[in-house]
């Protein structure tokens, strides 16, 4: 039997992830492997090189450092304040700092996090990462995380 906290279960969804990623990065690595030396190379060789020319860096390494960012975040500040600052920061990231996008990506990064939040969170009754920006409505029985 799994004996699950309830206040922590938002959590066994993203470890069953890594665990299929790692799986799956193994597989690769050992198909490619395998077709290497089928081909008459050796199992690891030098790699080429990684990044296509002319990659935008930018938006690369943006997007590695707002994704780890959300992470840390989460349990700190809670979900949805998290997602709304975040998914404003990734649609700044992407498309720009115009007046008209930046409208959009506010009313696209509030109305999308709190649509989500209150889906999962009061709808299907599933704990999200809560921190000091979590609202509970005790009259009406909702926790906004």
């Amino acid at each position: 039997m799994i004996n699950v906290v309830y206040s922590t279960e938002h959590w066994i969804v993203p470890k069953i992830v890594i665990g299929v990623l790692i799986v799956l990065l193994l597989a690769i690595i050992v198909t490619e492997g395998m077709a290497r030396v089928k081909a008459g190379g050796s199992f690891f060789e030098k790699p080429k090189p990684f990044f296509i020319q002319n990659c935008d860096h930018m938006k690369l390494w943006g997007t590695l450092i707002l994704f780890a960012a959300y992470i840390v975040c989460l349990d700190i500040i809670g979900f949805t304040v998290t997602s709304m600052i975040f998914v404003f920061l990734f649609n700044i990231l992407y498309a720009g700092t115009e007046k008209k996008s930046l409208i959009l990506s506010i009313i696209l990064a509030v109305v999308s996090s709190l649509i989500i939040s209150i889906l999962f969170g009061v709808v299907f009754n599933i704990t999200l990462p809560n921190g000091f920006c979590t609202l509970t409505l005790v009259d009406l029985g909702i926790t906004i995380y």
